[in-house]
């Protein structure tokens, strides 16, 4: 249950591009859905002249559910801990591989005792079974790829 585009223009109030019909009426029903689904969680409130206040950072909240949720059924299966990584906090490990989740593609950081999900980015894709490292910022990854000497940079 994670952030979807769906999500996104709700919480933007996106719907002036739709069209009526067809395709456009069908977005439109599954934003009313996805927006009576985000009343009946608690994730947003219908005021008396029915406008909808969603909860603050919701996106991130979204997605931060959906990552702890497929990390906990994905430590089963690998037999690891799943730790979740925090903003500001550095990731390192190797890049065992990708999962695409409703909030977007997420790479698999691996440790000795523990794994991770931390949003991916093209330029690592490179890296995959090699050691990668770097900083969870604002829902994406600063990547300090290659080697590392000393003070140089």
């Amino acid at each position: 249950d994670g952030a979807t585009w769906l999500d996104r223009r709700l919480i933007h109030g996106e719907t002036a591009d739709l069209a009526p019909t067809g395709f456009g009426q069908q977005v439109r029903e599954a934003m009313d859905q996805r927006r009576e689904h985000h009343i009946e969680q608690g994730d947003a409130t219908r005021s008396r002249d029915s406008r909808v206040f969603y909860r603050r950072n919701l996106l991130a909240i979204l997605r931060e559910r959906e990552v702890a949720g497929v990390g906990s059924d994905m430590a089963l299966s690998k037999g690891l801990p799943f730790r979740a990584a925090t903003d500001g906090e550095s990731v390192s490990g190797k890049f065992t591989g990708t999962v695409h989740l409703s909030s977007g593609k997420f790479a698999v950081v691996e440790k000795s005792h523990e794994f991770t999900l931390v949003p991916w980015r093209p330029i690592i894709d490179r890296q995959l079974g090699r050691e990668v490292m770097g900083i969870v910022q604002g829902g994406s990854v600063s990547w300090q790829l290659g080697r590392q000497r000393g003070l140089e940079r």
